[in-house]
This record gives structure tokens, C-alpha cells and sequence, in this order.
């Protein structure tokens, strides 16, 4: 032990997950050992779960003065500890005092916090005030999943007037609001024309009319805001204009041969066809032909954008039947390149058993009577996201819920943007506060789960 430590004092020393037995198997959340220079040590604890997809540390920081309030970020933290693989975390033998506690990526974990580097998830509390020996449980945090708002990452010139702008994430639901410009050699701003890749969310298709005699163009995204919340980072990408005009035979890259379409009993799901290339959707008419075995079956399509349409038969479709979609080449044309290289193109593909949907049905009690809203994910590598409002009598309903199994947040909605808040470090503000119910719900279809008498607060 250092020589110089103070009297009458407990020290903690931390030990994070990295330490392994013989073999090699690691600790199953970070451990503290306390250690006094006088005759007691301090028992105070804080302890709770933080919720992120990825392994966490938490850093605990005791608030010394009025300047370390609003700066302490800036400073290494005074405790740290690695939360298990559940996301638990327990600081002990803490003293009397006032602290303020943010959990981070454990590859940030011991350092101080760079808020535009660093991902880091705060808590509902603006101060921990600790007793004497106090036990403080259920201090939970949430983590956000990335760092700061959307990015544009890319942008490629295709051909002829088309290009692809691609962003760090799915902008689906940010399409109408994102602003796009393009500045041309004489640094002139153009409004061009885009729309959403048709199977890739995060990729936005940019037209721009006769641009072909320029040599650059440079894409500026400006900053999309909610409430201050970056959701669009502005961004600035210059690429050069590609004047060659591609010459090759379009394609239909979906769907492909024996594609299993999924279909629902409630509506008639229309079937995405995606191009390779541009199609000329004023002159291409009348160039597709459906069939369920050796019957042709009525339909209507509606052109989503150039490179995409829809399909909808006049009926519903057929579970766990065989579908054949043929395209005329002679009537199928491009802005740039040539038609299909075969003069009838044949795609056979299946149809599912219908989908089937459940619904959620609950009611919550000992809610304050704030605005709360209910989030429901999906157990998947992609997960879905559900929201609904709870009522003010703590009622809620989510239909049409897929099966599956999922995990139900509650949280109080206090800035009413249907979203969650995960707070801010500088200048500091609180997460919203949420609950989490520990069961995993599952989904069946057809059915009705029903949740009574829910009480978050026993559910940290």
C-alpha cells in the first residue's frame, strides 16, 4: 500500500473482468475489496442494471465542489466496475457523499468522459445523495446503441445523372426530412430528386437532371434536430462525376428464383420487384405476367420509384402455392444500359402460410400520472421495435404483434417525443426514467397475452 494514504479512511480496490482462473474462465461481473486505515469501513452501496447490447463498465465520480458538478466528467472516475453479462453492477463500501454515476462501453472503462467520442448512458437521478451505510438498488441506466446522430458515409456516381448517397444507419423514417443538396463546379446549390433504396433502408438514390458536363459533385447533408437531439448529422462528401453510360442489361435483382414470399391473411401483400438499373417508368407498360401453376392471375403494379414496383394481385394470395412472375424484355425500358438480356425472363417463387399475429393486451399500477409509453422489442439480430402510449388509467394494447419473443420497456415520456431520452453529460441532463419487466414475453398468434396488475417498481 502507498505510504501516504489518509487516516481513518476506506480504500476500494477494483478488479474488472479481465482477471481469469487457470482456466481462462473470467469473473462474472467486476469485484471491489475494501480496505480501511482506521478502525470501520464505510458501507454504503449503489447497485443496478445497465441495459445495452454490448458489455458495460460503470464509473462513479464523488462530487467534491459546485465546479466538479458540472465538470466531473472531465476528471477519472473514483470508482469503476464491469457489469455482468446481465448487466448488474454493484459499487460497495462507499461513504456518506454526493455522487453522480454514468455507464460506458467497457472499452472506455477507468477514463474520463469525451462525450462526442464515447457512448455513455446516464441515470435518471441529477444527484446521488448517499447516507451512512445506505443501500441505493435499482439505479438503472440505458445505453443508446451508437454515438451522435445519422451519418452520411458515402457517396458513389452510378451513371449517366444517378448516384447513391449511404448513411450509417436506416434513414426509412427520415426520408421526406433530410435535406440534400448538390453543389456543381460553378458552386451551384441543386435540389436533385431522391428516393429510399428499395432494399437497403440506409441507401438514398440521387438524381440530378443534365448534370452530366459537370466534373465534381459535392453532397451536403444539413443537421436533422428533435428538441436538440442530432437524429441527421450535417456532412459534406464531393466524388467525381462518372460521364460514362453504362451499357449493360438491367436485371431483377428481386426477387430471385424460388423466393419464399411471405403473405398475410388480414391484407393482400404487395410483391417488391427491384432493377439493377434505372427503368424508364413512363414507357415501360404492360411488361409483366403472373401465374399461380398454369393459371394467370389478375394483378395491378404501381411504380414505387425507377428502380422499383409493386405487385398486387386482385385476389389475395395462395398459401404455400407455386407463383410465376415473366417479363417482356421488348417492353421493359431503361434510362441508361440495355433491356433484360433474355427476351422472357421467368421467376418462379412460393408463397407462405400466412402470417400470424398476436396481440398484447396490460395495465400497469402505482404509475404517477405523467406521460408514460410502453416499448416492446423483438429477440432478433435486427430487432423490431413496437411502441404504444399508456393510457392515464395504465391500460395499454399492441396489436398485430408477430410472433416472437420480446422484452417490454416502460418509460416516462417526459419531453413527449414518443422516444426514449438518454440524457446528456454536457450540459448535463437526466435520462427519462424507465422500468424494465424482466419476464420475456412471448407472442403467439391468434392469441391475446394479457399482462394484470403489472407493478414496475418490483421489476428493476
Amino acid at each position: 500500500m502507498p505510504a501516504n494514504l489518509a487516516k481513518d479512511q476506506t480504500y476500494i480496490i477494483s478488479i474488472d473482468r479481465t482477471l481469469q482462473d487457470e482456466h481462462k474462465v473470467n469473473l462474472s461481473h467486476g469485484i471491489q475489496v475494501a480496505y480501511s486505515t482506521g478502525e470501520t469501513i464505510a458501507d454504503g452501496t449503489i447497485s443496478g442494471t445497465v441495459s445495452y447490447h454490448k458489455p458495460s463498465s460503470v464509473q462513479l465520480w464523488k462530487i467534491k465542489d459546485t465546479d466538479d458538478l458540472k465538470l466531473f466528467y472531465q476528471r477519472i472516475p473514483d470508482y469503476v466496475v464491469d457489469a455482468s453479462d446481465s448487466g448488474f453492477y454493484e459499487f460497495r463500501y462507499l461513504s456518506n457523499g454526493d455522487y453522480r454515476i454514468v455507464a460506458v462501453d467497457r472499452s472506455a472503462s477507468g477514463l474520463a468522459i469525451v462525450p462526442e467520442r464515447m457512448i455513455y448512458g446516464l441515470t435518471w437521478d441529477s444527484l446521488i445523495v448517499l447516507d451512512n451505510d445506505q443501500d441505493i438498488a435499482n439505479l438503472n441506466i440505458r445505453m443508446p446503441q451508437k454515438l451522435g446522430g445519422i451519418k452520411m458515409s458515402q457517396a458513389e456516381w452510378q451513371t449517366g445523372d444517378w448516384s447513391v448517397l449511404t448513411f450509417s444507419e436506416n434513414i426509412n423514417n427520415y426520408v421526406s426530412k433530410i435535406d440534400i443538396k448538390v453543389r456543381d463546379d460553378d458552386s451551384t446549390l441543386i435540389m436533385p430528386e431522391k428516393f429510399l433504396d428499395p432494399l437497403d433502408p440506409s441507401k438514398l438514390n440521387i438524381i440530378i437532371p443534365d448534370y452530366r458536363q459537370n466534373t465534381f459533385a459535392t453532397f451536403i447533408t444539413k443537421g436533422l434536430y428533435q428538441q436538440d437531439i442530432s437524429i441527421i448529422d450535417s456532412g459534406l462528401i464531393k466524388v467525381r462525376v462518372d460521364t460514362i453510360t453504362d451499357t449493360s442489361n438491367i436485371e431483377i435483382i428481386s426477387p430471385k428464383n424460388k423466393y419464399l414470399f411471405s403473405i398475410d391473411s388480414d391484407s393482400t401483400s404487395p410483391l417488391l420487384i427491384v432493377f439493377s438499373n434505372l427503368v424508364d417508368t413512363s414507357k415501360s407498360n404492360n411488361f409483366i405476367s403472373l401465374y399461380q401453376d398454369s393459371l394467370e392471375v389478375p394483378f395491378t403494379y404501381d411504380w414505387e420509384n425507377p428502380l422499383s414496383l409493386t405487385l398486387t394481385p386482385k385476389d389475395n394470395w395462395i398459401p404455400n402455392s407455386h407463383y410465376k412472375l415473366s417479363v417482356n424484355s421488348n417492353r421493359l425500358i431503361t434510362l441508361y444500359g440495355e433491356t433484360l438480356s433474355d427476351s422472357l425472363k421467368t421467376i418462379s417463387f412460393k408463397t407462405s402460410e400466412f402470417l400470424g399475429y398476436g396481440q398484447l393486451i396490460g395495465d400497469f399500477i402505482n404509475l404517477p400520472d405523467v406521460n408514460h409509453m410502453v416499448e416492446l422489442y423483438s429477440f432478433e439480430k435486427e430487432p423490431s421495435i413496437f411502441r404504444t402510449v399508456v393510457n392515464s388509467d395504465g391500460t395499454f394494447k399492441m396489436k398485430r404483434l408477430p410472433e416472437g419473443n420480446y422484452k417490454l420497456f416502460l418509460f416516462q415520456d417526459d419531453n413527449k417525443n414518443g422516444r426514449y431520452s438518454f440524457g446528456m453529460i454536457d450540459p448535463f441532463s437526466t435520462s427519462e426514467k424507465f422500468y424494465v419487466l424482466t419476464d420475456t414475453l412471448k407472442i403467439r398468434s391468434n392469441w391475446d397475452l394479457e399482462l394484470n396488475q403489472i407493478n414496475m417498481e418490483l421489476n428493476p
